[in-house]
């Protein structure tokens, strides 16, 4: 049986379609009890619980082989660094003890050993902490997520104008989580000798400009940027609920993703989507 944290997220929830598409046994592992119906129809086990609790996580994982981890982003009125950390913790202490033969870990472009940057620091400490667990191991690096524009499309068909941390004309590697979804499902039914690091990002680089005219193409309106300067980074940050300490760690990472303070693989793999087909995709979603 194969297991997957976050199923109820976008990358999640594609490694677990695919896997019961092919006919796997599943169990997926919820934080809130009404996503459960969801998978229950679709033929998945379904276990309920957070992920601190450590002997309910440990009977989940006392029934399957192979696992899909994420680490599921703490809230941003918490000390992000610290609480991220204990989750990897705890996730890594049940894979620790469980008689897993395969893993997947989902973690990011610029992970990094750094204690006050964000998911790019609780990412690399999972990584390495997986590491040590010595069960087979494929780490999926994925680029910017195309998804961290979805707040947008509701900003920018109100407004016709949208923030963006990101400086206009800065290009940027970024994936659709469907494919960084899809690539687990492959890693994590192939054979046990295939590990290692995989690096996945879109079909092309793009621009916050290159996303205004991707929204404006899907809301049928015009669209700008309305870019952030760094100066006002952390009042950004604290306008939209991050805590002081959150902020600046948060502040941190844009700043690495920036400037580009991070290694920038050579030959990466290459989802197959587009950032207006996922735009367009999530918008369809969304006005449901």
């Amino acid at each position: 049986m194969d297991l997957v944290l976050g199923a109820s997220g976008h990358v999640g929830r594609t490694v677990a379609r695919r896997l019961l598409e092919q006919g796997r046994a599943v169990t997926v592992v919820l934080h809130r009890p009404e996503q459960a119906a969801e998978w229950s129809a679709r033929g998945a086990s379904v276990v309920v619980l957070d992920v601190h609790d450590t002997p309910s996580l440990t009977a989940a994982f006392s029934k399957v082989r192979r696992a899909f981890l994420l680490n599921p982003p703490a809230s941003p009125s918490l000390d992000v660094d610290n609480e991220e950390r204990r989750t990897v913790h705890s996730i890594l202490r049940v894979v620790q003890g469980a008689s897993l033969e395969k893993i997947v870990v989902q973690s990011t472009y610029g992970a990094q050993d750094n204690p006050h940057c964000g998911d790019l620091g609780s990412l690399y400490a999972f990584e390495q902490g997986a590491r040590e667990t010595g069960v087979p191991l494929c780490v999926m690096r994925a680029a910017y997520f195309m998804s961290n524009w979805f707040g947008a499309l509701s900003t920018a068909r109100q407004s016709g104008v949208f923030p963006s941390l990101l400086p206009k004309d800065f290009k940027a590697p970024m994936v659709a989580p469907e494919d960084v979804g899809e690539l687990a499902a492959r890693l994590l039914v192939s054979s046990v000798e295939e590990t290692g690091t995989y690096s996945i990002e879109g079909p092309e680089t793009y621009t916050p400009e290159d996303v205004a005219t991707a929204l404006s193409a899907v809301l049928e309106r015009d669209v700008t940027v309305d870019e952030i300067p760094r100066s006002r980074w952390p009042e950004f940050y604290h306008s939209h609920g991050f805590c002081s300490e959150a902020a600046q760690s948060y502040v941190t990472m844009t700043g690495i993703f920036v400037d580009g303070r991070y290694d920038r693989p050579r030959t990466p793999l290459r989802g197959a989507t587009d950032l207006q087909i996922c735009l367009r995709h999530q918008a369809s979603i969304s006005s449901r």
